[in-house]
């Protein structure tokens, strides 16, 4: 197909342009890493070509990021744990779709598990 956009997959097994993962295999596999043990923050890139991101990003109690702008459309997924975004208090199961150029930044009020899907065009 023409103009076709392929993506690399750092997990799961691509089959006919689709490939699936188990988020909680994969969380468990980060935290057993040498990033996790020695640092209060995990991400690893789950896939990704010239339209999207998917990454995976596992935060110790007290983790956040500082206010930041994301140049085009994320959701973030908590998979696991809570956060605080920009003052409101997300749990598990919650996803909060953020617009391009919005400021924002995540605490994690305990060990917290997110995937972050971002729209690169």
């Amino acid at each position: 197909m023409a103009g076709e956009t392929k993506s690399v997959w750092t997990a799961g097994h691509p089959v006919d342009g689709i490939a699936s993962l188990k988020i909680t295999d994969e969380i468990a596999r980060l935290k057993r890493g040498p990033q996790w043990a020695a640092g209060d923050r995990v991400a690893e890139s789950l896939a990704k070509n010239s339209e999207i991101s998917v990454t995976l990003l596992i935060l110790k109690q007290g983790a956040g990021l500082k206010e930041h702008r994301a140049r085009g459309t994320v959701a973030l997924t908590i998979v696991t744990g809570s956060i605080r975004l920009n003052g409101a208090t997300l749990d598990a199961g919650t996803v909060a779709v953020i617009d391009s150029e919005a400021p924002h930044a995540v605490e994690a009020l305990e060990e917290s598990a997110l995937v972050l899907t971002a729209v690169l065009k």
